[in-house]
């Protein structure tokens, strides 16, 4: 298989447009970016549910903290990327597509949700707290919005990851045969 070491791209999410020439390096971030997406449930949803409304088995508590420490996956990412690719013609770059995704996506998400929600599990009436998580999470009061933030936030990310495949020449894994037995 030939080696790729340059390739010019357009890569349009509808909150950025990348333009840039990828190498190497460039491809090492994507695939690390790729990897923590492609395995966060909490920022993709189940493979199979296309719509991203299938929160069936998640304990939302558990799954916020994913998301936060995906945030930080993010910025840690962002801090390996080759500086010096970020010149002026190339403003709309991967690592510029990472900070817009923490600033526009997840730390909006995560202001917005994260605390009050956190507040609510940890002081909601004794009766809730008697309840298993699954069915306790249900009695959020803005339980209904919550989750359509968060079915919103996937979709997004979601295209992300789609297009760091097609355009970084990534390895799908979602879509590669399955080698354990089921």
């Amino acid at each position: 298989m030939p080696e790729l070491k340059k390739l010019n791209l357009t890569l349009n999410l509808g909150f950025l447009e990348i333009q840039a020439e990828i190498s190497e390096e460039d491809r090492q971030c994507a695939w690390e970016l790729y990897t923590e997406i492609s395995t966060r449930l909490s920022v993709t949803g189940k493979s199979n549910d296309h719509k991203c409304e299938n929160f069936k088995g998640e304990v939302f508590i558990e799954s916020l903290d994913s998301v936060h420490n995906f945030f930080r996956e993010c910025r840690s990412i962002m801090r390996k990327f080759p500086v010096g690719q970020l010149k002026k013609s190339k403003s709309n770059h991967l690592g510029i597509i990472i900070n817009d995704l923490m600033v526009n996506v997840l730390r909006p998400f995560l202001e917005k949700w994260q605390s009050d929600y956190r507040h609510w599990w940890e002081y909601c009436g004794k009766k809730a707290k008697r309840l298993p998580p699954i069915k306790r999470q249900t009695k959020y009061p803005y339980c209904q919005r919550f989750l359509e933030d968060w079915k919103n936030m996937r979709v997004l990310i979601r295209k992300l990851q789609t297009k760091l495949v097609e355009v970084y020449k990534l390895v799908d894994v979602n879509k590669k045969p399955q080698l354990l037995p089921k």
